[in-house]
């Protein structure tokens, strides 16, 4: 059975040309080129990525980001206006309440936007990202992810942290069986147990080492994830080690360090590369069975909404 690893063509210089130019751009704009700037980068890792002698697309633009944006401050500056007025008019017969009613409605509304944002930033991204002239998709929906996360949220809280590999396991399960190829999606199966003793060994070992096992955790957290991914019953295999990892990220570190910053570009190139190859999949993939399969309903409206949102939680907590 033969298995076919991703290949990563980019290189240092490259990337460095493509840095420089978003940096220029972003300073000169005062950092409206910034929506541009992260499609560029988008745009240079999926067209340096190979797979089964083709390579990655990435079919986003800036202009539609931009554009998201703005609609996306509309509605969320908006929103929070309504909230001040409220708490204005509030004010006016009791302070306190006023307080605790404008707190309440603000971290309603964040919290309701959250599942919007992931489920619509992922609809984006895989909608515009294309492979063999097809496109990817997501078909998940905000309220079954709000599901997942409200309860994986409130009871990593209870359990003081050891109930999140399950809610990590359900997430990636729920995210990947609903992210698809054309008309066909992907599978992860996992089991939350097997995932908690990775954390268990990992977080234990990283500390007691000072973070050097680190490395080696986060290489068996790679494996185990894509060694439990499929598509189309073809399963994915990594076999990345932690000795690599830490390797190359001290060769990374050294790179920067004294090409004072310069290197940065190259480093960032040496770590994608190790990653991205060290999977692979089943070249026996039957493309003839997949067909295309548009999503109107995919807009950069979300990572509009992302961004504002950051900014008005920076706002609101002067």
């Amino acid at each position: 059975m033969d298995n076919k690893r991703f290949i990563y063509h980019a290189t240092g210089g490259a990337f460095l040309l493509v840095f420089l130019k978003n940096a220029f751009l972003t300073v000169i704009t005062f950092g409206i080129y910034g929506f541009w700037a992260r499609t560029n980068v988008q745009k240079f890792v999926a067209e340096n990525l190979e797979w089964a002698g083709e390579r990655f697309t990435f079919h986003g633009t800036g202009k539609e980001r931009f554009i998201g944006f703005l609609k996306a401050a509309v509605i969320l500056v908006g929103a929070v206006i309504v909230i001040q007025i409220i708490g204005k008019i509030l004010g006016s017969i009791n302070l306190a309440l006023a307080s605790i009613v404008t707190a309440i409605l603000t971290l309603g509304l964040f919290l309701t936007i959250v599942p919007f944002v992931i489920v619509g930033s992922r609809k984006y991204l895989t909608s515009r990202t294309g492979y063999r002239n097809l496109r990817f998709g997501f078909d998940g929906k905000g309220l079954e992810i709000a599901k997942i996360y409200l309860k994986g949220g409130l009871l990593t809280i209870v359990t003081l942290g050891i109930y999140y590999p399950w809610f990590y396991s359900e997430k990636e399960a729920y995210l990947a069986s609903k992210t698809r190829y054309g008309n066909t999606n992907f599978e992860f199966q996992a089991d939350g147990k097997e995932i908690f003793f990775i954390y268990l060994k990992g977080v234990f070992l990283s500390i007691i080492t000072l973070g050097i096992y680190s490395s080696w955790f986060a290489a068996d957290l790679q494996n185990y994830i894509w060694n439990h991914r499929s598509f189309q019953g073809k399963k994915f295999q990594s076999d990345i080690t932690g000795g690599k990892i830490f390797l190359n990220a001290i060769i990374a570190y050294l790179i920067v360090l004294f090409t004072f910053g310069i290197g940065l570009s190259w480093a960032i190139v040496r770590i994608s590369k190790l990653f991205f190859e060290s999977v692979s999949l089943e070249t026996e993939v039957d493309f003839a069975s997949i067909s295309a399969k548009a999503d109107p309903t995919a807009t950069a409206i979300p990572e509009g909404l992302e961004v504002v949102a950051e900014a008005l939680e920076g706002f609101l907590a002067i």
